[in-house]
């Protein structure tokens, strides 16, 4: 079933004995138990009828004990098992969810990944539960998403204007949202948003953010290259250091990608711990473009220019210098001395 569905059903009080909350996208796991917290009891009968339990520290055994008390002052009890994919033995729940208890709740957040549907407990759920299936997005149905939830928040955003959030963000729903709700207390007076709003507000430009910065590395375009990093430094209140951690995460991803070799695009995006085939194809696209050897080089130079921009070696405080001189040493590694603290 759909977020929507059990939007609208919460709503019109209907209540199931179970609830299971699963898949890849956890921020739609975390908004669906959020949801079900706030409806399911009255306020001041949460800290005598609500537990919530996590998966690492407990086991069926426990679980159940809960589900089997008595509610003191609600008409149920309500137990929730966040990260319950941790749970070693959450299968022996299945006795109890084929035939749950009249007065209690019992609420499964399953994250990272659906749960395996060959289980005999995932047969119970099917029978007695409500089942979101919180899967990530395709790529063709991120914009459709973004622009819904966005008229939900009451903001007038442009199609372009998602276009461009998500090739800034990326197409994961729990990063999309938060800029969205920034974004819905920036534009509370109901003015429409443009591509350039978005631009301004996430990214420095559409020619000049770290984005574009990422390509014109891979590509070895020396002026672009330059040219970017230099407008990003003038900026007001530029520091290297977001930076140089962004620069970091991209280089790492690559070399992660680069070592694994003719590996399936599943490996892959668990390895870099996206699974957007949006983000594994922009990843092994980057990584073509250069040897292990060179990302190593590249690498080194990221760490030696985090510890300057912290004061090793370097007193200058001048973040703009510091970044040409790291874009140099990127774009050209091979042509510099292995570092050494010699």
């Amino acid at each position: 079933m759909s977020f929507d569905q059990l939007k609208k059903e919460t709503k019109h009080g209907v209540t199931y004995p179970v609830y299971l909350l699963h898949g890849e996208e956890s921020y739609l796991i975390d908004e669906a138990a959020e949801l079900l917290e706030r409806h399911l009891l009255q306020e001041h009968e949460k800290a005598f009828d609500q537990q919530i339990l996590y998966g690492m520290d407990c086991n069926a055994r426990y679980v159940l004990e809960q589900l089997q008390l008595f509610p003191m002052i609600a008409a149920r009890r309500v137990v929730f098992i966040r990260e319950a994919q941790q749970m070693d033995d959450l299968k022996d729940l299945e006795a109890y969810v084929l035939k749950p208890a009249p007065t209690s709740i019992l609420v499964i957040c399953h994250k990272g990944k659906s749960m395996d549907k060959r289980l005999k407990l995932y047969d119970a759920l099917k029978k007695n539960a409500f089942i979101l299936a919180a899967d990530a997005l395709k790529d063709k149905d991120v914009l459709p998403w973004l622009m819904q939830t966005a008229a939900n928040l009451n903001l007038k955003l442009d199609p372009d204007a998602g276009e461009a959030m998500i090739e800034l963000i990326g197409p994961e729903v729990s990063l999309l949202h938060p800029e969205l709700s920034k974004l819905a207390i920036s534009h509370a007076g109901g003015e429409r948003i443009s591509k350039t709003d978005i631009l301004d507000a996430i990214g420095l430009s559409r020619e000049y953010n770290v984005f574009e910065l990422q390509t014109a590395l891979e590509t070895g375009d020396v002026m672009k290259t330059l040219r970017i990093g230099t407008r990003m430094a003038d900026q007001k209140g530029y520091s290297i250091i977001p930076l140089i951690a962004l620069l970091y995460g991209f280089y790492s991803r690559m070399y992660i990608v680069k070592s694994l070799g003719a590996v399936s695009d599943t490996a892959i995006g668990e390895a870099i711990g996206n699974k957007s085939p949006f983000f594994i194809k922009k990843n092994k696209d980057a990584a073509r473009h250069y040897s292990m050897e060179t990302l190593e080089k590249c690498l080194s130079w990221l760490h030696v220019y985090d510890m300057k921009s912290k004061g090793w070696e370097y007193s200058g405080g001048d973040d703009r210098a510091l970044t040409i001189e790291l874009l140099d040493k990127l774009l050209f590694p091979d042509q510099f001395p292995a570092f050494t603290t010699q």
